[in-house]
């Protein structure tokens, strides 16, 4: 391959990660019609931290998947220094691709929020805010505390932590909970209906395409066998985050079995 056919190659390899985290945030949105308002809320939230000293704002995404959360806060603060970890090599690769333009590229890193080492991975000891969308849920409460600690040990006085995920109740098969799941259902299939692809077709897209291959035998290797454990309930989180340190916690928005809780160092 020469030089042109190889630009020819990334370039090519570039749209078609671009149109795979399109895709990706029209499917999230089956499942999480208001995540738009509560990415809305988080960047907001971080525009009242103080960054050190003068610096930059400097934010630590987990779990970060294909940078949903790392793109919103880049759009409201371009000069941001984000660092964006996640332990899929796919999902990792597609956000770098899709914000290879971006006037200050994020660090992307693969690691397991599961090993306690995780920490040693990042460029730097000390961040202002830590963030992360759609993930935390997959941890036992035994690893979401432990992550929680571990954050709070990374933020500096002052710095906040915003999780938003999905935050099941205490009760999960009473009235209320039966209610809401159905709510959701509908607004899924009304979503499909119109157009959004859900997440096993998502999967089954990127697996047609052969430019990620690589990418998707590496995702293969990491999954395979993994089952994901019962989600923590909202309380849980909150319970978890205080114990972990943090001078005051709350959920600040929330919709159905969906929210985000912030957290001050």
């Amino acid at each position: 391959m020469n030089l042109v056919e190889d630009h020819a190659a990334v370039s090519d390899r570039a749209a078609l990660a671009r149109d795979l985290v399109a895709a990706w945030e029209r499917q999230q949105e089956v499942y999480i019609p208001a995540r738009e308002a509560r990415f809305d809320l988080m960047v907001e939230v971080l525009g009242r931290v103080r960054p050190h000293q003068g610096e930059s704002l400097r934010v630590l995404d987990l779990a970060c998947g294909p940078g949903s959360a790392t793109r919103r806060v880049l759009a409201r603060y371009p000069r941001a220094e984000v660092t964006s970890l996640d332990l899929d090599p796919l999902l990792v690769e597609l956000g770098r691709l899709d914000l290879a333009d971006a006037e200050r590229r994020p660090t992307w890193l693969t690691g397991d929020l599961r090993d306690p080492s995780w920490p040693g991975l990042l460029p730097h000891a000390a961040y202002d805010a830590v963030v992360s969308t759609t993930a935390l849920h997959w941890l036992t409460g035994a690893e979401l505390s432990a992550v929680y600690a571990q954050a709070h040990a990374l933020l500096r006085p002052g710095g906040v932590l915003l999780n938003g995920d999905y935050l099941p109740t205490r009760r999960p098969g009473g009235a209320v909970a039966d209610l809401v799941r159905r709510i959701g259902e509908d607004r899924e299939e009304r979503a499909v209906a119109d157009g959004a692809l859900d997440w096993e077709t998502w999967w089954d897209r990127v697996r047609a395409t052969p430019e990620f291959a690589s990418e998707v035998a590496a995702h293969d290797a990491i999954f395979a066998g993994r089952v994901s454990a019962d989600s923590p309930s909202r309380a849980f989180h909150l319970e978890a985050l205080r114990e972990a340190g943090f001078a005051d916690v709350d959920l600040i928005w929330h919709d159905l079995t969906e929210g985000l809780v912030c957290a001050v160092a």
